[in-house]
C-alpha cells in the first residue's frame, strides 16, 4: 500500500513550472530525504515499499511488457510540471505464473513528482498498474492473511470480504474494510488463490484506454459530487481534496482563473477525500458541504471558500456550529440540512468515495485528474492551467 499523504504547503509552492517538463509524467512521494509530506490515513512505510518490490540484485533488466502496455503506462502516469528521471527494474517477488511485470520508479527535484508503480500484464490480456501487497510472513486463510498484514504494516484494523469466483486472471475479488471512527471504509482489490499477493485496484483489459478505465471506476461517486461549469464539457477537472489539509487550502483557488475564462467548456468536480485518521474535522466538513450542495448547489462553492478562509480557526469542536450557522445564514431548510447531516447513507457515501479514490491510485491531497489523466498542478496551479488550456486548443 502506498502512503496516503497531504502535501505540505512548502511542496506545493517551492518548485517552478518548467516548460521542458511539460507532457512528462510522475506522481507520489516515497521518501525523498526532504520533509514535504505528512502521513495520512492509510500508510505503508516507505522502507517496506522500497525493499519489497524491487529486485535484490543491482538493477536487473525489466521484462518487456509490449507496445499495448507501454501505451497504457503512458496514459496512467501523471503529467508532471518538472523534469524527472525514470528507471525500470525487475520485481523481487514472484508473480502468479500467468503474469509478468516490472517496477517503474521516477525521481525528481519536486517532491510531488516522485513515485513507484508496479506494472503487470497477464496471459489473459489484462493490465495492472499500482502497488500490490506481497503477503510475506503471514499465515492462515486469505482473510486472515490480509488482516494480519494490514495490522503488522499499518497498525490498522481491516476485515476482508472475498468473492471466490475467479476473475479472467484467475484471481478473487476482495472488498477490504477499514475500521474508522466514522464507520467502515471500503477499498477494492484482487488476490491470488494461493494468498501470495494482493493487488489494490483491478486488472483492466489491455485494449481499454487507461483514462477511460479510471473514469469508469470513479463515475458512480463523481456523479454525486459537487460540480460546476459546462454541462457538456470539453475538459473535466476532478479535484481530490480535504477541507483540513493545509496544501488543499493553498490549492483551493487553482480553478478560479480556469473557470473564470472557460466555464462554458470546462467542468470542475470537487471530490471529497477527508483523511479521517489525521484530520479530525475534515469528515464533518465534507458531510456538511454535501448537505448544503443538496439544497443549493451554487452555495456549496461559497461554503468551500469560507471553510478554507477559516481553516486555521476551525476545530473538531467548532466545525458543526460553523457549518450550521452558514446554512442558517443562507436560508437553507434546516430540518432537511440536519437530516442530511445525520444520514448514515451520506456518511457511508463519503467513506466509500475515499476508499474508491485510494483504490484508484489517488495518493495525496490535493490531486487533480483532467480528462482521466493525473496532472501535477505545479506552483500556484500554473501548470494545471496551462495543461487545461492546451487541451482546449486541440
Amino acid at each position: 500500500m502506498t502512503d496516503r499523504l497531504c502535501l505540505e504547503k512548502a511542496d506545493v509552492t517551492d518548485r517552478s513550472w518548467n516548460p521542458a517538463g511539460a507532457g512528462k509524467v510522475s506522481f507520489g512521494n516515497f521518501g525523498s530525504g526532504r520533509k514535504p509530506l505528512k502521513r495520512l490515513l492509510l500508510t505503508l512505510p516507505a522502507l517496506l515499499l522500497a525493499t519489497s518490490i524491487l529486485a535484490a540484485d543491482a538493477k536487473p533488466a525489466a521484462p518487456s511488457l509490449g507496445a499495448k502496455a507501454e501505451k497504457l503506462i503512458a496514459e496512467s502516469l501523471p503529467v508532471c510540471s518538472v523534469s524527472f528521471t525514470p528507471t525500470r527494474t525487475a520485481l523481487a517477488h514472484k508473480l502468479p505464473t500467468n503474469m509478468v511485470g516490472n517496477v517503474i520508479q521516477l525521481d525528481s527535484t519536486r517532491g510531488a513528482c516522485q513515485g513507484q508503480w508496479v506494472t503487470i500484464i497477464s496471459n489473459q490480456g489484462g493490465f495492472y498498474m499500482g502497488i500490490p501487497w506481497f503477503l510475506d510472513d503471514v499465515q492462515g486463510t486469505l482473510e486472515e492473511k490480509l488482516q494480519q498484514f494490514t495490522w503488522k504494516t499499518m497498525q490498522e484494523n481491516y476485515t476482508a470480504v472475498i468473492d471466490r469466483t475467479r476473475t479472467r486472471e484467475g484471481l478473487y475479488r476482495v472488498k477490504l474494510l477499514m475500521t474508522t471512527e466514522r464507520g467502515k471504509m471500503p477499498m477494492e482489490g484482487e488476490i491470488d488463490p494461493a494468498g501470495t499477493v494482493f493487488f489494490i485496484g483491478h486488472f483492466h483489459p489491455l485494449s481499454e484506454a487507461g483514462r477511460t478505465a479510471r473514469l469508469k471506476e470513479l463515475d458512480h461517486y463523481i456523479s454525486g459530487s459537487p460540480a460546476t461549469g459546462a454541462a457538456r464539457p470539453e475538459v473535466t477537472v476532478i479535484e481530490f481534496s480535504d477541507f483540513q489539509c493545509p496544501s488543499c487550502q493553498h490549492a483551493s483557488k487553482y480553478l478560479k482563473p480556469i473557470m473564470a475564462t472557460h466555464a462554458d467548456k470546462v467542468r470542475y468536480i470537487r471530490y471529497d477525500v477527508p483523511l479521517v485518521s489525521m484530520h479530525p474535522w475534515a469528515f464533518a466538513a465534507a458531510v456538511a458541504g454535501r448537505a448544503i450542495y443538496h439544497q443549493k448547489p451554487e452555495l456549496f462553492w461559497q461554503f468551500k471558500e469560507q471553510v478554507y478562509d477559516n481553516q486555521e480557526k476551525l476545530s473538531a469542536f467548532t466545525i458543526e456550529d460553523f457549518a450550521r450557522g452558514f446554512a442558517s445564514d443562507h436560508e437553507l431548510d434546516l430540518k432537511r440540512y440536519d437530516a442530511d447531516i445525520a444520514s448514515p447513507e451520506l456518511k457511508n457515501e463519503i467513506l466509500s468515495g475515499v476508499g474508491l479514490a485510494f483504490t484508484n491510485d489517488v495518493r495525496s491531497t490535493p490531486t487533480y485528474i483532467v480528462n482521466g489523466t493525473f496532472v501535477d498542478p505545479g506552483v500556484d496551479g500554473v501548470a494545471l492551467e496551462k495543461y487545461v488550456e492546451g487541451l482546449l486548443k486541440k
